[in-house]
C-alpha cells in the first residue's frame, strides 16, 4: 500500500516514544487530522474519564473518514487497529522512554504535545509515569497489544529507535 493512499493510522508505544509527535508530523504530511488520546483520557487534576465513555469518543472518531490517533490505551485498541489502515508501533527500550520522559519534565510543559494545557507534568506525576513504563512490557504489551499485532500483522510497522522513525517519516 501507497503512504500518500493510508487514511486512519493507529499509533501505539510506552510513554516517551515520541507517539504525539509523530502523530502531528503524519496529520501534517498526509493531511489527516489528529487525535491525543491523552486529550480526551485526561481530565483537570489528572482525573481520568470514564473507560466506557472514552472507548464509545475513540469509537466516533474511528467512524470517520480519515484520522490519525496516538496512545495506547487498552479500551480503545481492538477498535481502532481493525479500523486502521496502518499501525505504528513504536517499540523502543524501556530506558529510553524513562529518560525521555525525565527530560520532556525538566524541560517544562512547553515542550509536551499531546497533552491538554490544564494539566502539568509534576517530578511525582513522572515517578509514577516511570513505574508504569517499567511494567508496560509485563501488564500491556505481552497480554493486550501482542495478541491484536497477530491479527492484523499486515498493517503493522514497528520501529524501535528516533533514527526507524526517521527514516519513515522520509518516506512518506
Amino acid at each position: 500500500m501507497n503512504i500518500r493512499d493510508i487514511k486512519k493510522i493507529s499509533i501505539i508505544g510506552p510513554s516517551g516514544t515520541g507517539k504525539s509527535t509523530l502523530a502531528i508530523k503524519l496529520g501534517e504530511i498526509l493531511s489527516l487530522p489528529v487525535h491525543h488520546i491523552d486529550c480526551y483520557f485526561w481530565k483537570e487534576g489528572w482525573v481520568e474519564e470514564d473507560k466506557e465513555v472514552l472507548r464509545k469518543k475513540i469509537e466516533e472518531i474511528t467512524n470517520e473518514e480519515k484520522w490519525v490517533i496516538d496512545g495506547t490505551y487498552r479500551v480503545t485498541l481492538e477498535n481502532r487497529f481493525e479500523k486502521s489502515d496502518l499501525i505504528i508501533y513504536l517499540n523502543f527500550p524501556i530506558d529510553f522512554c524513562i529518560e525521555s520522559i525525565r527530560k520532556r519534565q525538566k524541560a517544562g510543559k512547553s515542550d509536551r504535545v499531546g497533552l491538554p494545557m490544564y494539566l502539568e507534568e509534576t517530578e511525582h506525576g513522572m515517578d509514577v509515569l516511570a513505574a508504569w513504563i517499567e511494567g508496560y512490557a509485563k501488564k500491556t504489551v505481552e497480554p493486550h497489544i501482542n495478541p491484536l499485532i497477530a491479527k492484523y500483522p499486515d498493517k503493522v510497522v514497528e520501529l524501535k529507535n528516533r533514527k526507524e522513525v526517521e527514516k519513515f517519516l522520509k518516506m512518506c
